[in-house]
């Protein structure tokens, strides 16, 4: 990653010491020939106080710095977890290489010949992108000429030979569980989430990770793997590269030809204790509370004392993420390069032991070149446009708030330029108070970032009286400051947004800004942003229910996906047997108007012991595909019901029936109108080698006058005229026994 500011991180000023917080514990517990303990008292009153420095990243130009840094905060976090088992509280909730390398060139990149060019949002549509421009990572993508989609451990590639028809291509193994894929003309980047225990031991890979016969000497469970290949031929696609990056997979954007993909990881620190090992004795009837304290105490100092000689021979290379290269039958591990620790970053007073790794792959480059780098901190929230990326994170982790009330949630958010292919150049850092929902609250336009957060200690379960919630906009421009630094700085803000509620949607549509919040109603709020340094709301309509994705339709509607309310007469609750589509009339930004709502079903009576019906697009935006050019919207809905019966001899006998369809909706700004669905049902009439989360209905893509919809049981043709089929392809069941369904980002 290259950077136009390097600074020397200072240390950190202070160094958490064995027994800080258990001054004057001697660690000793007699046990006499008759029954009882001798209770030796502990002071736990001298507790850290905590608080974050700057949130500006700095690089660590000194290795040992890094070292020192690492296990301070690993053997903290380990005593507070220690220390919350001694008073038996535990923690529930709230926030409580640098290498550049080369390969063999990729090839011919021109697409599959046609007589008839497909231009993407003019032909077809793709993936539902937040940002024009952006593309984000999705398990199906499409250049208009072939589907390409990620089922099971299986990457299939159909052909599309004439709009209304559909082709099997190939189908080619997946290395673990894939998840998700970035598609530039003929390179095609397949993501996989890689666990430890699969990986043969004889695998050259595993002895990278440092596999010795015990599962719990793996450097870290999880691998992401980017396979790149070259699918000019959409029947024999070629793996250009294999690299594999140790951490969990967050999500990915392609820009001009450039894939950037986030990680996350912890690496495993062996036999490190985070828990107590209770005395023998310690649930005898005849002990008592006191007792069984103090034993608790001197079981923490025993565990304290055992991290730090753990931690001294642990050397910096086995706390740090490495990248693996697959290479034919070799693998190639990219370390740093001997003392210079400047790929990894860190905010000043961070105290974290996580790594966010952002990896660039240049898919344009002549010899794919990639670089790695990393963020020292916590899991973070990704938005992207053409020009910044921004990553967010929690300014400090969990374990800060033990007996540290009086710290508030703050957000760090860290910004890098993108605009020039194959590099990612940090652009600086600010923090805003509160905590921030999904990616759909982080913007940028025209070089200003705009993010909506919620504070208030409402995720604190532990206190009789949190702070109340409140929501804000915030403005931020990145400057230089005397020093050199580059930082994020406030320029704006509006408060006061819906006290004692929290933001469920929200998206930023150049000079305007639209919030949803929830507790039992769901006010819309409407805010200028044409002024940057002074943002002002502008209006506020209470609608019942709750919408948890909002898509601009035009500078005078907007379209919402989310839940009605379950009483109509009260608004209150939330109806789960249907998806509620809501479209507003925004032309006067301050008086903005409910046009319509639509419930879908997909069933006719929900209440025929159909269980709830859900619809994956009101959690997930790439699931919900409006078509312009048709004025249409696509929806997955699905709902299930269980039947039994008993036969005549008296046998029991069960079954469910499921039921999956896309819903077609006709969407203009004057009104909604179902317009017809297409049914996938019948792929699930047998239980056979499936499982409850695969009987839905994925994506949906407008191919013409035509829609292409995508489950794990096939890919169906339907035409938009007559609503009949036109062409589909069954997959086999027993292929996709391996199938991992899980949602790519955890948004938030």
């Amino acid at each position: 990653m290259s950077r136009s500011v390097i600074t020397c991180k200072p240390l950190l000023a202070f160094f958490m010491v064995l027994l800080m917080s258990l001054s004057g514990c001697t660690g000793i517990v007699d046990k006499d020939e008759d029954p009882g303990y001798k209770i030796v008292p502990v002071d736990l009153e001298d507790t850290v106080v905590r608080a974050a420095g700057s949130p500006t990243l700095t690089s660590y130009i000194d290795c040992d710095e890094l070292e020192t840094e690492l296990k301070i905060s690993i053997e903290e976090e380990a005593r507070t977890n220690l220390l919350q088992a001694v008073e038996e509280v535990y923690y529930r909730g709230g926030m409580w290489m640098e290498d550049d390398m080369a390969v063999a060139e990729s090839g011919d990149s021109s697409p599959s010949s046609s007589p008839q060019t497909r231009e993407k949002g003019t032909d077809f549509s793709g993936t539902n992108n937040q940002e024009q421009g952006v593309d984000e990572a999705d398990f199906v993508k499409t250049d208009g000429y072939h589907i390409y989609f990620l089922d099971g451990g299986l990457l299939h590639i159909m052909d599309v030979p004439e709009f209304g028809e559909i082709e099997h291509a190939s189908t080619t193994e997946i290395e673990g569980n894939p998840v998700a894929m970035m598609l530039n003309e003929a390179s095609l980047v397949v993501v996989s989430t890689v666990y430890s225990w699969n990986i043969n031991s004889e695998d050259k890979l595993a002895k990278s990770m440092g596999w010795g016969g015990d599962w719990n000497e793996w450097r870290t469970t999880i691998l992401t793997k980017f396979t790149v290949f070259n699918v000019t031929d959409s029947t024999e696609p070629e793996v250009d590269r294999e690299l594999y990056i140790e951490g969990n997979y967050i999500t990915a954007r392609e820009v001009a030809g450039s894939v950037r993909a986030v990680t996350h990881s912890w690496m495993n620190i062996p036999d490190l204790r985070t828990w107590l090992n209770y005395p023998e004795g310690y649930w005898d009837s005849d002990v008592t509370k006191e007792e069984r304290l103090n034993m608790r105490e001197v079981a923490a100092v025993e565990a304290i004392t055992h991290n730090l000689e753990v931690l001294d021979q642990l050397s910096l290379e086995q706390m740090l993420p490495q990248v693996h290269e697959r290479i034919g039958d070799e693998i190639f591990t990219h370390h740093m390069s001997g003392d210079d620790c400047s790929d990894f970053t860190a905010p000043d007073g961070g105290l974290n032991r996580g790594y966010t790794s952002i990896f660039t792959i240049d898919l344009i480059s002549e010899n794919l070149e990639f670089e790695a780098d990393h963020i020292v901190g916590n899991w973070p929230l990704v938005y992207a446009s053409e020009d910044k990326m921004i990553i967010t994170e929690s300014a400090w982790d969990w374990w800060w708030f033990w007996n540290n009330d009086n710290l508030n949630e703050a957000t760090n958010i860290h910004t890098f330029d993108i605009s020039e292919p194959g590099t990612t150049i940090y652009s600086g850092s600010g923090r805003v108070d509160g905590t921030i929902q999904n990616q759909f609250s982080i913007s940028e336009y025209e070089g200003v970032v705009r993010v909506a957060t919620t504070t208030g200690q409402w995720g604190r379960w532990w206190m009789e009286n949190p702070e109340p919630m409140e929501n804000h906009v915030i403005t931020l421009i990145n400057t230089e400051e005397e020093s050199g630094v580059m930082s994020l700085r406030e320029i704006g803000r509006v408060d006061g947004i819906a006290y004692n509620e929290t933001i469920w949607s929200a998206r930023f549509v150049e000079d305007r800004a639209y919030i949803v919040t929830f507790e039992n109603m769901d006010p819309l709020w409407t805010i200028d942003l044409s002024n940057q340094s002074s943002p002002r709301i502008m209006g506020e309509l209470e609608v019942p229910g709750v919408s948890t994705y909002i898509h601009p339709l035009s500078d005078d509607a907007i379209l919402t996906i989310g839940l009605g309310p379950e009483d109509e007469e009260t608004g209150l609750g939330l109806d789960w047997g249907h998806t509620r589509l809501s479209l507003f009339n925004v032309s006067n930004f301050s008086n903005p108007q409910l046009t319509q709502v639509l419930s879908i079903s997909p069933v006719s009576n929900p209440t025929d012991g159909w269980s709830w019906a859900w619809s994956e697009a009101t959690w997930e935006h790439k699931a919900f595909q409006y078509w312009a050019p048709k004025e249409m919207l696509a929806i997955p809905m699905n709902t299930y019901r269980y039947d039994s019966y008993y036969d005549s001899e008296g046998q029991y006998h069960y079954s469910y029936d499921w039921v999956s369809k896309l819903m077609i909706v006709n969407v203009t700004e004057n009104g909604l109108e179902i317009y017809g669905e297409v049914d996938h049902s019948q792929f699930y009439e047998s239980d056979e080698n499936r499982w409850w989360s695969s009987y839905n209905i994925r994506r949906s893509i407008f191919m013409g006058d035509y829609i292409y919809a995508i489950s794990h049981g096939g890919i169906t043709v339907t035409s938009l005229d007559s609503l009949e089929e036109t062409d589909s392809h069954q997959f086999s069941q027993t292929d996709n026994s391996n199938t991992d369904f899980s949602s790519e980002e955890t948004s938030t």
